[in-house]
C-alpha cells in the first residue's frame, strides 16, 4: 500500500512539474502579457525558388529560429519574389484575416520586425482596418499596440538601388560593385529575379504606405560591418552592412546620417552629432543603438558589445521601456561622458530588448 502511495505521489509530482513547465514556456513567449507576432525580412533565396506557402512558412520559422520564434505565437510569411502592394500584399491579408477570425490579438499584439519586414508592416497597419471591414470583422478583433523594428528598412538601402541598376544594365559596374551586390543577395541580379528588391529601393520605400499610424514603432538599430564591410561603402551614412541609420532611425528624409540622435553616438559617446536625422516619420521612437551590432546580429543571439539609449524612461503602447543605464567618462573618448546599458554587451540586441520590455 505505502509503495502505492509513494508511486502515486511521484506521478502526481511529475504531472505537476511538466504542467507547471509547459505553462512557463507559454508564459515566456508573450511580451510585457501580450502575444507576439513576427514579420521577417528579404529572403534572396526565394527569387530563384519561388517556394510556396508551405516552404515560405517553413523559411519564416528558421528566419527567426536564432532567437524570436520561441517568444513567439505567429510567424507570418511572405515571398521576395513579390511586390509589397501585390503577392507580398496578398498572403499577409489571408494571414491577418486568419489571425482575426481567432482570439489571439483581441488583448492587443507587438509586432516584431526584422529588416522589409519594416515595410511590410508599415503596409500592413495601413490597409489592415479595410481589409478587417470588406471581410466583415470587426478591426478590434487584431488589435496591434506597438511594434519592434530591428534593423527596419522601411527607408530601403541603396544596396537595392545598386541590384536594380545592375539587374537591369544599366550604366557601368564595377567588380566591387558587383562583389557586393552578389554576397548581400547570395546572387548575381538580372530582371527576372528582383521581386521586392524595387520597392527596397530608397526613393521607392519612401513612398509605400507614408501615412501616420497610431501604432508607436519602436526602432532599434546598428552600425557594424557585414560581409567584411564590402557593402558599407555602397550605403549613405553609417549602416549595419545592409541597411543605413536613416531607413533603420525611420528618419523622415533619406540622408547620409552618422547616429539616429543629435546628442549621442552609437558607441554611446554624448556629444552633438550633426550628421543626424532633424525627425522621424510620425510616432516612430529611436530606443537602442549598437555601434558593432550588424544586420544579421540584431535578431540573433550573439553578443555584439554595448548598447547606447536614445529614447528610453517611458511608456509606448504599453510597453515600459526603462533600459537601465550607467553613464561614465572613458579614455578612449577622450574623456567624454559615455552612455551604455548597464551589461548590455552580456547580451544580444534582441535579448536586451526582451529581457526589459518583458
Amino acid at each position: 500500500m505505502t509503495q502505492h502511495l509513494s508511486r502515486l505521489v511521484r506521478i502526481v509530482v511529475l504531472c505537476t512539474l511538466a504542467i507547471s513547465s509547459t505553462w512557463g514556456s507559454m508564459a515566456s513567449a508573450a511580451l510585457a502579457g501580450k502575444n507576439v507576432i513576427l514579420v521577417h525580412g528579404f529572403q534572396a533565396s526565394d527569387l530563384s525558388s519561388n517556394p510556396n506557402d508551405a516552404a515560405l512558412q517553413t523559411q519564416a520559422n528558421n528566419y527567426w529560429s536564432s532567437y524570436w520564434l520561441n517568444r513567439a505565437e505567429e510567424v507570418l510569411y511572405w515571398s521576395s519574389v513579390d511586390r509589397v502592394s501585390g503577392g507580398i500584399k496578398d498572403k499577409i491579408r489571408s494571414q491577418v484575416l486568419a489571425i482575426a477570425r481567432g482570439t489571439r490579438c483581441i488583448s492587443g499584439c507587438v509586432v516584431v520586425t526584422h529588416s522589409t519586414g519594416d515595410l511590410v508592416t508599415r503596409y500592413m497597419l495601413r490597409n489592415v482596418n479595410n481589409w478587417l471591414t470588406s471581410a466583415g470583422i470587426d478591426p478590434n478583433r487584431f488589435r496591434i499596440l506597438a511594434v519592434l523594428d530591428l534593423a527596419g528598412a522601411g527607408g530601403g538601402t541603396e544596396i537595392a538601388d545598386l541590384a536594380v541598376a545592375i539587374g537591369n544594365g544599366s550604366g557601368f559596374f564595377n567588380s566591387l560593385q558587383r562583389s557586393a551586390v552578389e554576397l548581400a543577395l547570395g546572387f548575381r541580379p538580372d530582371s527576372n529575379n528582383l521581386g521586392v528588391l524595387y520597392d527596397l529601393q530608397p526613393n521607392t520605400a519612401r513612398n509605400i504606405a507614408t501615412g501616420n499610424s497610431a501604432v508607436p514603432r519602436l526602432r532599434f538599430a546598428g552600425t557594424g560591418a557585414s560581409y567584411g564591410g564590402l557593402t558599407k561603402p555602397f550605403i549613405a551614412g553609417a549602416d549595419d552592412g545592409v541597411v543605413p541609420l536613416h531607413s533603420a532611425c525611420g528618419a523622415s528624409s533619406k540622408a547620409d546620417y552618422d547616429s539616429c540622435s543629435g546628442s549621442v553616438s552609437p558607441n554611446g559617446v554624448l556629444q552633438s552629432v550633426s550628421a543626424a536625422p532633424a525627425s522621424l516619420y510620425f510616432n516612430n521612437y529611436v530606443v537602442l543603438m549598437g555601434e558593432q551590432t550588424n544586420h544579421g546580429q540584431a535578431i540573433d543571439n550573439s553578443r555584439s558589445g554595448n548598447f547606447t539609449t536614445v529614447s528610453n524612461n517611458r511608456v509606448l503602447g504599453g510597453l515600459n521601456v526603462d533600459f537601465d543605464t550607467f553613464t561614465q567618462r572613458k579614455w578612449w573618448s577622450f574623456f567624454r561622458q559615455v552612455r551604455w546599458v548597464r551589461n548590455g554587451d552580456s547580451y544580444s540586441m534582441s535579448d536586451n530588448v526582451f529581457r526589459t520590455l518583458n
